[in-house]
């Protein structure tokens, strides 16, 4: 419970510049009465009105650190109830008192010589009550201010740190749930295959992409709790879904692949660049010719992965290259990325449409 309170006291460099500072008003306090004095004519020493005036600035240093520490331990709502204000009098009592209480004695241990005298108490106690009062209390204030400042900042740095931390934790939470979607839209389009395959009593070809559903499945399970892969394994996932393609489609396809040996070890979004494929793939089957071609482009440079997918689609095909799976690729992107990202689909003609997709290879703006 001590240690939780202690954490409201200020900080020793907060200690530090604090006693400097009563120390530098005392100071120029101390100069002004001075040079006052001396144009009045009066006999007067610096060092000695420096140490009269002591008493009533370097208390502040003492008190200030205990009026912000307690100020910051009185719980602050949004209305002014009795429970606020009785805690403001109840700190303003004590800080004044000690103040006041602590200048007394200060101010007749110097006057009596530095021993304690109950008659030279009582004309502190005079010299106290004829001084601007109203000044202390003016002090006290603008101390208590500066702590009810350092609770509000402490208070909102914490909430914020909360609000930031519930936002990475709901980011993640959609992130993962954007990409569990991806899971069953594949898996419809891989057992429609396979059973295409049994139909046609193409059992090799059935068997071996069951064992290439299952290689995917299990990359699946490996990166369950994890958004990026690197590009290496992602093109081996997409390996694995195109030689089922194909043994659907047959000679449907013709997959080019073009890809930067120095790329392979970039981190990317896990299935991302498989769905942008199994996209081209749908569209790219649907034709009746043969050997659409399906070309896949990677470079890196400058930290920029460059991805460049060309398909064949049909003459008049509105093909607006935004599906369920696209779709979920814009909104992974915006969470991993922020806005530093490229996607673009376009068609390049009346045969082809083309993907451009651009990741930075640096630091993510997750």
């Amino acid at each position: 419970m001590f240690m939780k309170r202690l954490i409201y006291f200020p900080s020793l460099s907060f200690l530090l510049l604090n006693l400097i500072l009563w120390l530098l008003l005392n100071s120029v306090a101390a100069d002004n009465t001075h040079r006052m004095r001396l144009n009045y004519g009066k006999n007067s020493d610096y060092w000695s009105v420096w140490l009269e005036y002591l008493p009533w600035w370097i208390n502040w240093a003492v008190v200030a650190p205990i009026v912000i520490a307690l100020v910051r331990h009185i719980n602050i709502k949004k209305e002014l109830t009795y429970k606020f204000v009785a805690a403001n009098l109840l700190v303003l009592t004590i800080s004044m008192s000690l103040y006041w209480g602590l200048t007394l004695i200060e101010i007749t241990l110097m006057v009596n010589n530095y021993t304690f005298d109950l008659e030279a108490f009582f004309v502190a106690c005079e010299h106290l009550f004829a001084s601007p009062l109203h000044m202390d209390l003016l002090v006290y204030a603008a101390i208590a201010s500066l702590g009810f400042t350092m609770s509000y900042y402490t208070r909102a740095k914490m909430q914020a740190t909360y609000n930031q931390r519930l936002s990475n934790q709901l980011l993640k939470v959609e992130l993962q749930s954007l990409k569990t979607q991806l899971s069953p839209h594949f898996l419809f389009n891989a057992l429609n295959t396979i059973s295409g395959l049994i139909r046609l009593e193409q059992k090799d070809n059935a068997v071996k992409a069951i064992s290439e559903l299952s290689l995917m499945f299990r990359k699946v399970l490996e990166n369950h709790d994890i958004q990026l892969i690197s590009l290496c394994n992602e093109i081996k996932f997409i390996n694995s879904y195109l030689i089922i393609q194909k043994m659907r489609f047959e000679n449907k396809l013709d997959v080019d692949m073009d890809i930067s040996e120095h790329s392979l070890d970039v981190q990317v979004p896990f299935m991302l660049l498989h769905t942008l494929v199994e996209n081209a793939v749908q569209h790219g089957s649907q034709l009746e010719s043969d050997n659409n071609l399906l070309k896949l482009v990677i470079t890196i440079d400058d930290q920029v992965l460059s991805i460049s997918l060309i398909n064949r689609v049909a003459q008049h095909e509105t093909h607006q290259g935004f599906g369920i799976g696209l779709t979920n690729c814009q909104k992974r992107l915006q969470h991993i990325y922020g806005g530093n990202y490229t996607l673009i689909c376009n068609k390049t003609d009346d045969s082809h449409f083309e993907t451009i997709l651009k990741l930075p290879t640096g630091e993510l703006y997750a």
